[in-house]
């Protein structure tokens, strides 16, 4: 993320991914350096073995032997990719995010997810009550809902060069992009999907417009402001997962869409604590559901009033429950309270 922060500073690229790292660099309690990922101990060759057998199941390791070298000079590690796997090296000090119940990971040397080196850890964020129920077996975990940047996301319309009425998707990870393609020749409208390449359907009807992306986010095909503008124009935002029922994926996407006043159309998960249909912000459906895709979409296009009634509602929940300055505000005290700063 250090390479982002010119773009962070200009409103360009949303500020709920720095993670509360700003709020902890503005406090006086803390000196904060950014682990910086030292790509040239190891040829690639190399590299890639370690991965494949001893590092297998943890963030790479080039990624943990940078964090061994940072440990030597801080307090705390803050992790928000998951547990390192060498936090049972590290004498206490990490806090690490975690998103669902439980990681499978390969058993190897260093593992992120064994019982000993979550043990390890001197704390857990949790995005999911799920995962704070469990995590909270190995050490103190807080139940903290992620955010969206109101300010770039801003909720604000705009037409300018709109053409014809569109659905957006987007997103890379865990998305069931075969459904919503499935669904789309019964809809009249276009269906806008920002996706990975390896996601895409062989075959694609008239409507559907894919934009290929990386495996990074989407602002690699297109930049945030465009992005921004899309959710705006669009009737509202598809999020079509997997179906697995402790997945996170879409969260970010979700409140995204919240943000901009747009209702919600999300494959039905479970783990989060707030749900498109349950909280009347848009329609839920069912997994690998073509044609439940394709009814929630064409009732949108009928019923303009209820969609602009889902996406009002969705904006007052992000004002209230999922503003920058509270998930702030929770990372800080919880950080405070785990080095005994207050």
């Amino acid at each position: 993320m250090e390479s982002r922060l010119p773009e962070v500073q200009a409103g360009l690229y949303p500020k709920h991914h720095l993670w509360g790292i700003d709020a902890l660099e503005k406090h006086d309690d803390f000196e904060i350096d950014w682990i910086k990922v030292d790509n040239s101990g190891f040829h690639p060759l190399v590299e890639r073995m370690l991965n494949r057998s001893i590092f297998r199941g943890s963030l790479g390791v080039n990624i943990e032997r940078s964090i061994i070298r940072a440990s030597h000079n801080s307090d705390l590690i803050y992790s928000v990719c998951g547990p390192p796997g060498v936090a049972k090296y590290l004498n206490n000090k990490v806090i690490s995010w975690v998103f669902r119940p439980f990681e499978k990971s390969a058993r190897s040397f260093i593992n992120s997810y064994s019982h000993g080196n979550l043990s390890a850890n001197k704390a857990f964020f949790c995005l999911t009550p799920n995962a704070e129920k469990y995590y909270s077996q190995y050490a103190k975990s807080k139940f903290t809902p992620w955010c969206v940047d109101l300010d770039l996301f801003d909720g604000k319309l705009n037409t300018r060069n709109q053409d014809a009425p569109f659905f957006l998707a987007t997103g890379k990870t865990g998305r069931d992009y075969a459904t919503l393609v499935k669904a789309a020749p019964l809809v009249k409208a276009e269906i806008r999907i920002i996706g990975p390449k390896t996601q895409k359907p062989d075959k694609l009807p008239p409507n559907v417009n894919w934009i290929n992306t990386t495996s990074d986010p989407p602002d690699q095909a297109i930049d945030y402001p465009t992005l921004r503008d899309w959710y705006s124009q669009s009737i509202g935002v598809c999020i079509p997962l997997s179906g697995d029922a402790e997945d996170t994926c879409g969260y970010t996407n979700m409140l995204e869409a919240m943000a901009m006043r747009k209702p919600v159309l999300m494959t039905k998960s479970g783990c989060l604590h707030i749900s498109p249909g349950t909280d009347s912000f848009g329609i839920e459906i069912m997994p690998g559901d073509a044609q439940g895709w394709a009814h929630a979409m064409i009732h949108l296009l009928k019923d303009s009033d209820r969609a602009l009634g889902m996406g009002n509602r969705g904006r007052v929940i992000v004002e209230r429950d999922f503003t920058i300055e509270s998930f702030n505000k929770d990372v800080l005290e919880f950080i405070q309270t785990n080095l005994n700063k207050i």
